[in-house]
């Protein structure tokens, strides 16, 4: 519960971060790898219940090795955008709603070390944090630190409930 409350802090923060930029054309798409898909153990899927609230039954963490690769393989070297800043604010509106759900790999179960986190939205779009999670580029412009799906996916967040047994 810890976590989700400084998880959902962080990614406001993000967004914030992200809306206050200059810039708000749309880049072209780009294909998203997942940093380090090698070294995580442990998966960590939440959703929240009719009032915004997670919990121990909208939480599950996934340690199996196969699952975890297998989720890796759905989503990774997905076609994604930068989002307009409009975009991505409305978006960030949506993640406490039922229906919506964070999927947060990790090295380890503490989730203090390496993390990438993705936001799975009802409708199918898919929220990806920065690959390589660096703030700035090399010549000290902003770099933005979200993407979105380019297309609606709907049937993935369907597939990975399925295949790891979630049931909330």
């Amino acid at each position: 519960m810890r976590f989700f409350k400084m998880f959902s802090f962080c990614t406001l923060m993000i967004v914030f971060l992200n809306a206050c930029s200059l810039d708000t054309t749309k880049t072209k798409s780009e294909i998203l790898e997942i940093p380090n898909i090698d070294e995580y153990t442990t998966l960590l899927v939440q959703s929240v219940d009719e009032e915004g609230v997670s919990s121990n039954s909208t939480s599950k963490v996934i340690t199996d090795i196969n699952e975890i690769q297998a989720f890796i393989e759905k989503v990774n070297k997905m076609e994604v955008v930068h989002p307009p800043n409009k975009e991505l604010l409305e978006k960030s509106k949506e993640l406490n709603k039922k229906g919506n759900y964070f999927f947060v790999l990790s090295d380890k179960e503490t989730m203090d070390n390496k993390v990438y986190t993705m936001n799975f939205f009802s409708d199918g779009r898919i929220m990806f944090q920065e690959p390589n999670g660096m703030k700035q580029e090399a010549n000290g412009a902003e770099q933005k630190m979200m993407y979105l799906s380019k297309e609606k996916h709907t049937d993935v967040l369907l597939e990975m409930k399925e295949l790891l047994n979630i049931k909330f």
